[in-house]
């Protein structure tokens, strides 16, 4: 609340005129400079790890690609990486995939979707891993 009055305030402030001063007000993650005549606004969203960490209840959630196609499902998750298998029919000719948490883009309770495209996924190295947990 009261970094949206200071905001406001700045905003006000960086229209009233030439005359003012510059004002410039820091908070965590987010910079606001408004030297008189303008508003400058600069948004640090830092460097922090986005991957996700894998957890065994995903296993039978059907894996989607970033492009909304559907792959496969996982089968396994163990020390951080995720098996599933994609492609086929049936059960046929699918492949057993391994994918590392940081290449995992959300998950949900129906989904899990890959930073991976439907192409890309074709790539994606190949595992032996057969237990299903």
């Amino acid at each position: 609340m009261i970094s949206r009055t200071i905001f406001a305030a700045v905003l006000i402030a960086g229209t009233a005129g030439t005359a003012l001063a510059d004002v410039e007000v820091n908070t965590p993650g987010a910079k606001v400079r408004t030297p008189s005549g303008g508003v400058d606004i600069k948004v640090d969203r830092g460097t922090a790890d986005r991957s996700m960490m894998p957890k065994p209840d995903w296993v039978g959630r059907p894996l989607f690609s970033i492009d909304g196609k559907r792959l496969g499902e996982v089968v396994a998750v163990t020390d951080g990486k995720v098996y599933a298998d994609i492609g086929g029919f049936l059960g046929l000719g699918e492949s057993r995939v391994m994918l590392r948490s940081t290449q995992i883009g959300s998950a949900t309770e129906e989904r899990i979707v890959a930073k991976v495209t439907e192409a890309e996924a074709k790539d994606l190295p190949k595992s032996e891993e057969k237990s299903a947990r």
